[in-house]
C-alpha cells in the first residue's frame, strides 16, 4: 500500500509540472510602441486564433495559471503547427517580435508572421526554449530575413522540427519597438499622394515609388505628411514633372533631428511602343494580337477559369495588352471555327515588357492548348522563360520573344491549337505582337519597315505634312492615346492640333502599319 501511495505521489507530482504554476513576466513595453497579438496588457489584432490549416492540435485561450490573476495564457494542446489570423497591419516600423513561451515537452518550436506585402512573406526563426519554465524572448525583426512586415495578415507556430505533438503555453506575444524622446522624433506617422497614404508607408521607410499610367500630365502632389510629434516642423517640396520626386524634410521639436522621405514619381508600364513586325504576306501569319496584322478571333482574353485580369491601353498610340498576374492567364479561342491551325508554321512571336526588377526565380511559362479535334485538351506546346533561357528575361525593356516552334516541347502535333495560356510570377506584363509565322517578310521596297518619314517635321499647326510612302490612311493619336484625328492618303491635316507631341499611324492598302513620332509647334 504504501508503494502505491508514493507512486500516486511521485504521478500527481509529474503532473503539476507539465503545465505553468506562475505566469509570464508582465510587459514593459509603452503601448504606443506596440502592435499586439495576444496579451492581457494591450488591445489585440486577432480575429482568429485557430484557423483550420489541417493542423492536430487544440487552442484554449482562456489557460490561468494563477487562478483568480484575470492573466490568460494560451495553450495548443497536441501541437504541431498552430496558425493565427490578424487584421492586416502594417508593422514594418516595429523591431522586434517578443513572446513569453512555456513548455516540458516541445524541443523545436519555430515562428513567424506571414505577409502578403513586399518582401519575403515567411521566415521561420527558432524560439530558445527553457524546459520547465517560461522563456521571454525577443527576436529581432533582422532574423526574420527579407521581411518587411508591411502587411501582416497572419501568425505561425511550427514544432514540427521536434517532438510532435507535444504542448506549449503562449502569453504576450506582441510586435514592439524602441521608445524615442518626442521631442527628438523626426518621424511622419502619414505620407499621402493624391489623398491616399502612400504603399507600404512606413515611419522608417524614408523612399517610395509612386506609378501613373502613361500620357498622364498631371502631376501627383503629397497631400498629407503628419509628424509622429505634433511639434516637429516639415517642409514639402513638390515634385514638377513626371518623371520626378518630391520630398518632405521632417525637423524634429528640439532640432537635434531630421529625416527626409522621398516620393519618386515614375510612369506606369513602357514609355515607348512595342517594337514593329516587318511585313508578311497574310497566309504567313496567325496573329492573336498585333495592330500590324489582322488578328483571329478571341473568345476570351481572360477565361472564366484563369485567376488573373488583363486590360486594354495604348503606349505611344499603339495597342497594347496589361496582365495582372495571380498565377495564370488563358486566351481562349475555342469557339466553333475559331482553332487554329499551325502545322506549316515555324516560328512564334510575342513582345513583352515588365519593370519587375529582381527576377531571380521568376518565370514567364508559355503553353499552346490542342485539342486534336476533341472538345478538349490532349497535348500541349510548351515553352518556358527565365533568366537562364534564350531569350532570357530582362526588366525595364521590351523583350522580343521569336523562337522557331521546334524549340517547344510536344511540338509535333499543332493543327488544332484553341487556347493560349501564359503563367507567370512577374507581377504586371505588358505586351504586343503576339502570332505564329513561317516564310520570309516582304521587301520592304513597297512600305518601309524603317522609320516613317514625314515632312516637314516638327510642323507648326495649320500646316500640311506629307509621307512619303503610299499610305491608305492616317491616324493621329496624342500622348494620352487618344485618337484626335484621321485621314486618308500620304498628306496630314494639322489645323487644330495644339502644339505637342503626337503619334502617327500609317497604314497601307495591305493594312501593314508603322508608328512615328510628329512634333507640332
Amino acid at each position: 500500500m504504501k508503494k502505491i501511495t508514493q507512486i500516486m505521489l511521485l504521478f500527481a507530482t509529474v503532473l503539476g509540472f507539465s503545465q505553468p504554476t506562475t505566469n509570464a513576466p508582465t510587459p514593459s513595453q509603452l503601448a504606443a510602441n506596440v502592435i499586439s497579438v495576444y496579451s492581457n496588457a494591450y488591445t489585440n489584432i486577432a480575429t482568429n486564433y485557430n484557423p483550420g490549416w489541417g493542423q492536430s492540435g487544440t487552442v484554449n485561450t482562456a489557460f490561468e495559471a494563477v487562478a483568480g490573476s484575470g492573466n490568460t495564457i494560451m495553450v495548443y494542446s497536441n501541437f504541431n503547427y498552430q496558425g493565427t489570423d490578424v487584421a492586416t497591419t502594417n508593422v514594418a516600423a516595429m523591431e522586434y517580435l517578443h513572446i513569453d513561451i512555456w513548455t516540458s515537452t516541445a524541443t523545436n518550436v519555430k515562428v513567424s508572421p506571414i505577409n502578403n506585402g513586399s518582401g519575403a512573406s515567411e521566415f521561420l526563426v527558432n524560439v530558445p526554449l527553457v524546459n520547465g519554465g517560461w522563456s521571454s524572448v525577443d527576436l529581432p525583426k533582422s532574423a526574420f530575413t527579407g521581411m518587411t512586415w508591411d502587411s501582416v495578415f497572419q501568425m505561425k507556430f511550427d514544432g514540427q522540427g521536434g517532438t510532435t505533438p507535444s504542448t506549449i503555453y503562449l502569453d504576450n506575444i506582441y510586435f514592439w519597438k524602441t521608445a524615442v524622446n518626442p521631442a527628438s522624433d523626426a518621424t511622419l506617422s502619414d505620407l499621402k499622394v493624391n489623398g491616399t497614404t502612400v504603399t507600404g508607408f512606413s515611419p522608417s521607410t524614408t523612399t517610395y515609388t509612386f506609378s501613373v499610367p502613361q500620357g498622364t500630365t498631371t502631376v501627383p502632389q503629397i497631400t498629407t505628411a503628419t509628424t509622429t510629434n505634433a511639434s516637429a516642423t516639415k517642409v514639402i517640396t513638390q515634385a514638377t514633372s513626371i518623371p520626378g520626386s518630391a520630398t518632405v524634410v521632417v525637423t524634429s521639436q528640439n532640432a537635434t533631428a531630421t529625416k527626409t522621405y522621398t516620393v519618386n514619381y515614375i510612369f506606369d508600364g513602357p514609355g515607348v511602343a512595342a517594337p514593329n513586325p516587318p511585313a508578311r504576306n497574310a497566309t504567313d501569319v496567325i496573329s492573336l494580337f498585333s495592330n500590324v496584322y489582322t488578328n483571329i478571333p478571341i473568345d476570351a482574353w481572360s477565361a472564366p477559369w484563369d485567376d488573373s485580369n488583363i486590360s486594354d491601353l495604348q503606349v505611344a498610340g499603339n495597342d497594347t495588352k496589361k496582365i495582372t498576374f495571380t498565377n495564370f492567364i488563358g486566351i481562349d479561342f475555342s469557339g466553333a471555327g475559331h482553332h487554329i491551325d499551325a502545322s506549316t508554321f515555324t516560328h512564334f512571336h510575342m513582345d513583352i515588357w515588365t519593370d519587375t526588377a529582381d527576377l531571380v526565380g521568376k518565370v514567364f511559362n508559355l503553353k499552346f492548348s490542342q485539342w486534336g479535334g476533341t472538345s478538349g485538351e490532349v497535348s500541349a506546346l510548351e515553352l518556358p522563360l527565365n533568366t537562364g533561357t534564350t531569350p532570357a528575361l530582362v526588366s525595364g525593356q521590351w523583350l522580343s520573344i521569336d523562337v522557331p516552334l521546334s524549340s517547344w516541347s510536344n511540338n509535333t502535333n499543332r493543327n488544332d491549337i484553341a487556347q493560349f495560356v501564359i503563367t507567370s510570377n512577374l507581377g504586371v506584363v505588358y505586351f504586343d505582337n503576339l502570332y505564329l509565322y513561317k516564310g520570309t517578310p516582304l521587301s520592304t521596297n513597297s512600305f518601309s519597315n524603317a522609320t516613317l518619314k514625314m515632312y516637314p517635321n516638327p510642323v507648326s499647326s495649320g500646316q500640311q505634312v506629307v509621307i512619303s510612302e503610299d499610305t491608305a490612311s492616317v491616324e493621329i493619336y496624342n500622348i494620352n492615346g487618344q485618337l484626335v484625328s484621321k485621314d486618308n492618303g500620304n498628306i496630314i491635316q494639322t489645323s487644330g492640333l495644339n502644339a505637342g507631341v503626337y503619334m502617327v499611324k500609317a497604314i497601307n492598302n495591305s493594312g501593314l502599319s508603322k508608328v512615328s513620332k510628329l512634333i507640332v509647334k
